[in-house]
């Protein structure tokens, strides 16, 4: 079962390895991991998705806010929270851009952020089921127009927040 973790932490050296060793030392494997800052410099917060069962979780959740560094921990769900990720994707192409590619950013919301002859470089931030259909269609457009190809993904991680006061 996909589970999501925030954490709200002090912002201190190594707080990251012992957050994500915790949840090594439990048998699970971090499927994406995103930090940052808050609207204060000095506390961050940490959003973890991973697989696993929910007695695990508990523990982790447990033993994270053990952890001095640690302000707040929860397992959010995703259907309570606001969940979102953002893909970078470069398309390349031997010749120069049909509209295709322009219609299909169109159709999914995505920016165009960068464009030259011969490359294009689209944005798309939505929830994960979003993000990968929109990976399928630029695959599969990509197929249809064999000079068109896709020469880097990148992809963060899940940031949430759960929704309400």
């Amino acid at each position: 079962m996909k589970h999501i973790v925030s954490a709200v932490v002090y912002n201190n050296p190594s707080v990251l390895a012992r957050i994500s060793g915790l949840f090594g030392r439990r048998g699970f494997n971090i499927d994406s991991l995103s930090v940052a800052t808050t609207d204060d410099p000095k506390i961050s917060r940490i959003t973890i998705t991973a697989q696993g069962d929910e007695n695990t979780l508990d523990q982790i959740v447990k033993q994270t806010f053990k952890l001095e560094e640690t302000i707040n921990v929860t397992a959010l769900k995703e259907e309570d929270s606001v969940c979102r990720e953002l893909i970078l994707v470069k398309v390349v192409t031997q010749t120069s851009f049909d509209n295709a590619i322009v219609q299909l950013a169109d159709e999914f919301g995505a920016l165009i952020l960068d464009i030259t002859a011969k490359s294009m470089i689209l944005e798309l931030t939505g929830t994960s089921h979003k993000i990968d259909k929109f990976m399928d269609a630029v695959s599969a457009l990509c197929k249809e127009n064999k000079d068109m190809r896709v020469k880097n993904v990148c992809r963060t991680g899940i940031t949430a927040i759960d929704r309400g006061v």
